[in-house]
């Protein structure tokens, strides 16, 4: 799939949500990577047919998105609305075909693709990532060419965010997948390219390690003697590690008394280019 951006604007009265996005981007997995308001959902909404933009243009595989036309592209917004969790999913499979003009449809072996097959229960009784691929598994009832996911791995665990990935991972051969999250190591773990938004402005898109050498050098661990997190203007914390006192820390910026260089991830350069003021 191949996703082009052309100054593309969304405005809401005063508030700009997305400003001039040029990028272009090709994969089976893009992910929008993004702090809250930072414009991904705006973005998605865009690409779904759902909000016509202020100025510019995006396209998909050369088409452009235009509002209120969406064949092909399946949407799957944060927010679950309502949802069938009272039915068992071949239930609520059966009743997605049946929408869709198919009868007698037998969703087994669908289900069985996405890793469902086994769980002949309420899906009232689902974790919070079994009903998350329950939620994706009806947008695919639609064969679509591209599916739009927002955050779809908020509010789960790791164990669960991870059953999700791995869904979107699988899903890779069946469909193009354009995903939004405010976790780096979620972009990192399946995406082709991703773009990363802040205040609505794109400050990096790329593969994943194009974005991540942008921190090459930038990267460092020290650990120090301390019962509170530090605060210092030369570098931002990324992780820390609290064991007895000590506190061992990732940090971007200007490396501390005592730090060492390290490799970059993902995150470090997220971090460092969605940094608001200079070291």
């Amino acid at each position: 799939m191949r996703l082009q951006l052309a100054r593309l604007t969304l405005a809401y009265g005063d508030r700009v949500a997305l400003r001039e996005l040029s990028v272009t981007l090709e994969g089976r997995i893009i992910s929008l990577l993004g702090a809250n308001a930072s414009g991904k959902t705006s973005l998605l909404k865009i690409l779904a047919g759902l909000a016509p933009p202020t100025d510019g243009r995006a396209l998909v595989d050369g088409e452009e998105v235009r509002p209120g036309q969406r064949p092909g592209i399946s949407y799957l917004p944060q927010e679950t609305g309502f949802f069938p969790f009272g039915q068992h999913p071949r239930e609520t499979l059966s009743g997605a075909f049946l929408l869709r003009g198919i009868k007698n449809y037998d969703p087994r072996e669908f289900l069985a693709a996405l890793g469902l097959e086994e769980e002949d229960r309420s899906a009232d009784e689902f974790s919070g990532g079994m009903k998350q691929k329950l939620r994706i598994a009806q947008a695919l009832v639609h064969a679509p060419r591209l599916l739009l996911l927002d955050e779809p791995t908020t509010g789960l665990d790791v164990r669960e965010r991870l059953r999700i990935l791995r869904m979107i991972e699988h899903l890779r051969d069946r469909v193009s997948v354009v995903f939004s999250t405010h976790h780096p190591e979620d972009a990192a773990a399946v995406a082709d390219n991703l773009l990363i938004l802040h205040r609505g402005r794109a400050v990096a898109a790329g593969k994943p390690g194009e974005i991540r050498a942008i921190a090459h050098d930038r990267v460092f661990e020290v650990s120090v003697s301390s019962l509170t997190l530090p605060v210092d203007p030369d570098y931002e914390i990324v992780r820390v590690d609290r064991d007895n006192g000590t506190l061992a820390l990732r940090v971007v910026g200007n490396p501390p008394p005592g730090a060492i260089t390290v490799p970059p991830r993902l995150e470090d350069a997220y971090v460092l280019l969605t940094r608001t003021t200079p070291f």
